[in-house]
Formats: C-alpha cells, sequence, structure tokens
C-alpha cells in the first residue's frame, strides 16, 4: 500500500511540474534566449540564430532596430 501511496506522489509532482512550467512562457522564453546567447553578451547575434532554423528565417524582421542582434524584448517577438 505504502509503495502505491509513493509512485501517485511521484506522478502527481511530475504532473504539477509539467502543467506549472506550461503556465509561465516567460521562463520558457528567457531560457531558450539564454542557451541561444552563447558568449552571454545579453543579445543573440545571427550566427547565434543559426542553431535554430526558424528564428534564423524570422531574424530580419525581428531584429527591429537593425543592429544584427536581438535583444530579450525583440526575442520575445519569436513565435516558435
Amino acid at each position: 500500500m505504502t509503495r502505491y501511496w509513493l509512485v501517485g506522489m511521484v506522478a502527481g509532482m511530475v504532473a504539477l511540474s509539467q502543467v506549472a512550467s506550461a503556465q509561465d512562457p516567460q521562463k520558457t522564453t528567457e531560457a531558450k534566449f539564454e542557451s541561444l546567447d552563447k558568449d552571454r553578451d545579453g543579445k543573440v547575434s545571427i550566427n547565434e540564430a543559426t542553431e535554430h532554423d526558424g528564428l534564423f528565417v524570422a531574424f530580419k524582421d525581428l531584429d527591429k532596430d537593425k543592429d544584427g542582434a536581438l535583444t530579450k524584448q525583440e526575442f520575445e517577438g519569436f513565435k516558435r
């Protein structure tokens, strides 16, 4: 009986963590931005964007100030 209770608790905790992360797209966006920002300068360059095909294609439209890099704010406009 205790074993089933423990398995149920673990499954419930996993489900809750998935719901919590799905409800916070800001954290997901920040994590993706940070994973692309390889040199940790706070921007995603066109070279760094080549790791994500969709971002690379959308880069020119997202780069609002046309400085050749995406800020976090500009990156937030990217719809995966």
